[in-house]
């Protein structure tokens, strides 16, 4: 006869559950690493207009540096928003996180569930197979000393 654990459905719901947290968690690392591309995009472009605004401003052509500040500020309300963004994506990876860890936790205690009820079943197994052996042994031994007595 097999161990089977009485409450597997629910060890195996808990799994399925952090699993799917799981997915979660990757998906918004997903987002969260695509929103931290943009931003340093936008870094990367204003450094970009300012190298290329300092180089107009040397070649005299005041018409392109006028457009400068308003492109710059553009660039600069960009990163601004999604830095925000980013940050409220990061409370709601922190949440998820908080979400995994309970559900970990509740895989695990169906986990030592099993073990302390797997351990009880092979305790009762090795007692059963020990007074077999022991009913075996007497019989046998009552069967060699019957024949001596006779």
């Amino acid at each position: 006869m097999a161990f089977v654990f009485r409450l597997n459905q629910l060890l195996q719901i808990a799994i399925h559950e952090e699993n799917e947290v799981k997915d979660r968690l990757a998906k918004k690392d997903g987002q969260i690493a695509e929103l931290a591309a943009k931003i340093q995009k936008y870094k990367d472009d204003q450094e970009e207009a300012l190298v290329q605004q300092q180089q107009d401003l040397l070649a005299g052509d005041f018409t392109k540096v006028q457009m400068y500040p308003a492109y710059l500020n553009s660039l600069k309300k960009s990163e601004i928003f999604y830095s925000d963004e980013m940050e409220l994506q990061q409370k709601q990876r922190a949440k998820i996180m908080a979400e995994l860890m309970e559900k970990q936790r509740n895989r695990k205690t169906f986990e030592k569930l099993r073990e302390a009820d797997e351990a009880k079943y092979k305790k009762e197994m090795l007692k059963k197979q020990q007074k077999q052996l022991d009913e075996f042994a007497s019989r046998k031994r009552n069967s060699l000393l019957e024949p001596d007595n006779a």
